[in-house]
């Protein structure tokens, strides 16, 4: 969770930074913000929460699932700041479109990082009944 915070937190102030001080329109700050934000959301999420050992990082069981998700989030997201800055503007807007796409693909890339690539490691204990078991009392 801890992690998630501070993603949120660097990627909501890079995008903030861009949009609204810099003054970039609200998707090229997006992709901006973005394309910063991923390399610790990375870093973090590797050392913290799925906690791999340091090293070698895993192309195909660490890197590329989580780069296809996080480009995944910047098309996402860019289109969603994209259309909801034309509508309505301004940087509160776009931080929400931003928060909101986001959002949605954490629980996705949770799914899929945390439960398919890694799974939990807890064997089942083979005294209790399975879930297409019957109980008897």
């Amino acid at each position: 969770m801890g992690v998630t915070v501070i993603n949120t937190i660097v990627g909501q102030s890079v995008l903030f930074i861009f949009h609204a001080v810099i003054g970039l329109p609200g998707m090229i700050a997006n992709a901006c913000a973005v394309a910063i934000s991923t390399i610790p959301a990375y870093l973090l999420s590797r050392n913290y929460v799925w906690e791999q050992p340091k090293g070698d990082h895993s192309v195909g069981g660490e890197i590329a699932p989580f780069w296809m998700l996080a480009f995944a989030g910047l098309a996402l997201s860019t289109a969603v700041v994209g259309v909801v800055d034309g509508i309505f503007g301004g940087t509160w807007s776009v931080q929400i479109a931003n928060a909101s796409a986001y959002g949605t693909l954490w629980i996705v890339r949770f799914l899929v990082i945390e439960h398919l690539l890694w799974g939990d490691s807890v064997d089942s204990d083979p005294e209790e009944p399975q879930s297409d078991e019957k109980l008897t009392v």
